[in-house]
C-alpha cells in the first residue's frame, strides 16, 4: 500500500471512528479547522496530562503552571515584534488572482529550500526559474508579507483593536512577575501553560498538522544567565540528535549523536537550560511512541530564526507521509520579551537578586 493511500485510509479511519473530521462540514468545510469527535477529544486530554506530567509535575520543584486569555490588546504584540515580523511570504497570480504561499510554492516546484529568504530573493528565484501558477500557469506577481494574526476588536470601539494570539508565551511573560513573587521570589522558574491559539495560515495543508485554529503547550524558563546552574540531567536519558547549523551549510543531512552536557561545553547548544528541556521533550515525544531514531533536532540558520531568538532548534519526527515535519520549537529568548515588555508598558519587570554579603 502506498503511503499515500495508507494516510487516506487512516483519515478515513479517523472519521468512522471519532477522532476527527473537518470542521463546518456541512458547508463544506474550511481548511484548516477540524472537530474533534469523542475518542479524538479523549486522546487529547490523555496527551495534555503526560505533557502536564513531564513538564509540570515532574519539575514541580521550579515549573508552574498558568491559564491567560486567547485574546490580546494590539500593544502586547506591538511591543513582542508580532506586528511587525509574525509575517509569512506571499505571491498573486496576475491570471487568476489566487494567492499561494511563496516559499512553499518555490519549494513544491523546485525542490530547493528557501525558508528565511526576503520577498526581494524569492522574487527574484521565481522569475529567474520561471514559476508559475500551480493552478492556471499564469504569470506570478511580487513576493510580499502577509500577517499571520487574527484581528478582533475588544468592546464596542474599533479603536481597541486586539488579536487572537499566535502563542501563548507572551501571557507568560506578563504574569512572570506576579508568579515570581507568588514562587517566592525563586529563579529558576518555568511558567507553563496549555491554550488555544490562532495563525491565519495562507495554504493550510498536512491535515492535521497544519492548523488556523489548534491547542499549543508552551514552557517559559526563566534564569539568571549570571548563575552557574546544573540541570538535573540525570533524570532523563539526555543523548540527543542533533544537526547543527554549521553541518547545514555544509550539506551534511544526518544528525549526530550528543550527550547534552557535552553538547553544552562544546558550544552547540549555547544553554544548559536549553539542552535539558530539548532532552525532557525527547522524552516526552519517545514516551508517545515515537522512537529516538526516529526524531532529532534541527538547528535554525540565522535567517530562519524568529526575530527573538538567540539560537533555536526545531524538534523534528518522521512520518511516512511528509517525511520529517516538525513537532515543537527551542528557542534561546535571552531578555527579549520582557526589556521589550518594559519598555512599552513602562513598569518594571526585574527581579531582585539577594547575595550572601553586600
Amino acid at each position: 500500500m502506498g503511503e499515500r493511500d495508507k494516510y487516506a485510509k487512516l483519515v478515513e479511519l479517523a472519521k468512522r471512528r471519532g477522532f476527527f473530521w473537518p470542521s463546518f462540514e456541512i458547508y463544506g468545510g474550511v481548511s484548516g479547522f477540524y472537530d474533534l469527535g469523542p475518542l479524538g477529544t479523549l486522546l487529547k486530554e490523555n496527551i495534555k496530562r503526560l505533557w502536564l506530567d513531564y513538564f509540570v509535575t515532574k519539575h514541580s520543584d521550579m515549573v508552574v503552571a498558568i491559564e491567560t486569555p486567547m485574546i490580546t490588546p494590539e500593544i502586547v504584540f506591538k511591543a513582542s515584534g508580532h506586528l511587525e515580523s509574525f509575517t509569512d511570504p506571499i505571491v498573486s497570480c496576475n491570471k487568476c488572482g489566487r494567492v499561494f504561499r511563496a516559499d512553499q510554492l518555490i519549494e513544491d516546484a523546485l525542490g530547493i529550500k528557501v525558508e528565511g529568504k526576503t520577498p526581494e530573493e524569492l522574487t527574484k528565484i521565481i522569475k529567474e526559474k520561471g514559476v508559475k501558477c500551480p493552478v492556471c500557469g499564469g504569470e506570478l506577481g511580487e513576493v510580499r508579507t502577509f500577517n499571520l494574526l487574527f484581528q478582533t476588536y475588544i468592546g464596542p470601539y474599533s479603536r481597541d483593536r486586539g488579536y487572537l494570539r499566535p502563542e501563548a508565551a507572551q501571557g507568560m511573560f506578563l504574569a512572570f512577575k506576579r508568579v515570581h513573587t507568588v514562587m517566592r521570589s525563586k529563579l529558576p522558574l518555568g511558567i507553563g501553560q496549555i491554550g488555544r491559539v490562532a495563525r491565519n495560515e495562507i495554504s493550510p495543508r498536512q491535515s492535521m498538522i497544519r492548523l488556523r485554529e489548534f491547542t499549543i503547550m508552551e514552557v517559559e524558563f526563566f534564569f539568571d544567565p549570571s548563575e552557574k546552574y546544573s540541570p538535573p540531567f540525570e533524570r532523563f536519558n539526555s543523548r540527543l540528535n542533533i544537526l547543527t547549523a554549521e553541518d547545514r551549510l555544509k550539506g551534511v543531512e544526518k544528525p549526530t549523536t550528543y550527550d547534552a552536557e557535552e553538547a553544552v561545553k562544546e558550544g552547540v547548544v549555547k544553554n544548559e537550560w536549553l539542552a535539558y528541556w530539548m532532552v525532557v521533550s525527547k522524552e516526552f515525544v519517545k514516551e508517545l511512541g515515537v522512537a529516538e531514531e526516529e526524531t532529532f533536532f534541527e538547528e535554525k540558520l540565522p535567517d530562519e530564526r524568529a526575530h527573538y531568538a538567540t539560537q533555536t532548534f526545531d524538534q523534528m519526527v518522521k512520518v511516512s507521509r511528509w517525511g520529517w515535519v516538525e513537532v515543537s520549537g527551542h528557542a534561546y529568548r535571552g531578555d527579549y520579551d520582557l526589556s521589550r515588555h518594559m519598555k512599552f508598558s513602562g513598569q518594571d519587570l526585574t527581579v531582585f537578586k539577594r547575595f550572601p554579603e553586600p
